[in-house]
């Protein structure tokens, strides 16, 4: 099997919601089988761990502090090139790309918009491969910056790339020594920012999509548990299990 396949699939099974559920199954079964001490240590882990990763406190912490390693682009940093790496879509066309996007795909592409009104002579590259869709998250992606204004002889889509990795690896030649704006959600900009790096290319940080925000109000937030609070966990634990495999592939 291909090792990209093998990651999502070990990655799918070691994130916190799929391995509370297994944690709980396994309790579930040692009960009915007679063994209450063993499954009560399961189901006990399990739901703690549900608790914790529900309340606010930890996912908020844990990811905005990753979502907060660079600051916001600097507007006034002139640039020749901005790529937007790829997220997730799903075609439907029975409705507007707007809507055939997922949000992560659409608040990329408003921010390399922000960065490409003030350097309009700037090339935007989109990437992103077809996955499991008729069409690639890069296309779709240059579909909706057209349909935003965009010129389109100003986009390049490059379709191969699986993942942030290959994305480095296929953009190499096409940035070459150039400092480019590298658009993508804030918690995986870290990562991103060092695949590209030890490849010898000049990325600046444009991160956005930020799941972790600070009101200028006195107002703190929900301090409730909320399955909001359960997707923030899962994001920091993705990127976590990214950047230590990126740590242990560079050493």
């Amino acid at each position: 099997m291909d090792l990209f396949y093998i990651k999502k699939l070990i990655g799918i099974f070691v994130m916190p919601v799929p391995l509370i559920t297994i944690l709980l199954i396994i309790g579930l079964f040692f009960l009915f089988r007679g063994r209450a001490k063993r499954g009560t240590i399961s189901v006990g882990i399990a739901t703690i761990l549900l608790i914790v990763f529900s309340f606010p406190m930890l996912p908020n912490t844990l990811l905005y502090s990753l979502e907060r390693t660079y600051p916001q682009y600097d507007i006034s940093t002139p640039v020749s090139k901005i790529l937007i790496l790829g997220c997730r879509h799903v075609n439907d066309r029975q409705l507007p790309v707007t809507a055939q996007l997922n949000p992560c795909s659409i608040v990329r592409a408003t921010e390399a918009i922000r960065i490409f009104h003030k350097n309009p002579q700037a090339t935007i590259i989109t990437s992103g491969s077809v996955g499991v869709e008729p069409f690639s998250n890069a296309y779709m992606t240059k579909q909706f910056l057209v349909a935003m204004g965009i010129p389109q002889s100003n986009i390049i889509a490059l379709e191969q790339s699986r993942d942030t990795e290959e994305e480095a690896s296929n953009l190499v030649k096409l940035v070459q020594d150039e400092q480019f704006a590298l658009v993508t959600s804030a918690s995986h900009m870290k990562r991103a920012m060092t695949l590209f790096e030890i490849r010898n290319m000049k990325p600046i940080a444009a991160p956005t999509y930020h799941f972790v925000k600070e009101s200028d109000s006195d107002d703190k937030g929900p301090i409730f548990p909320s399955a909001d609070n359960l997707d923030k966990m899962e994001r920091w634990w993705y990127e976590a299990m990214g950047n230590t495999w990126v740590w242990v592939k560079t050493r």
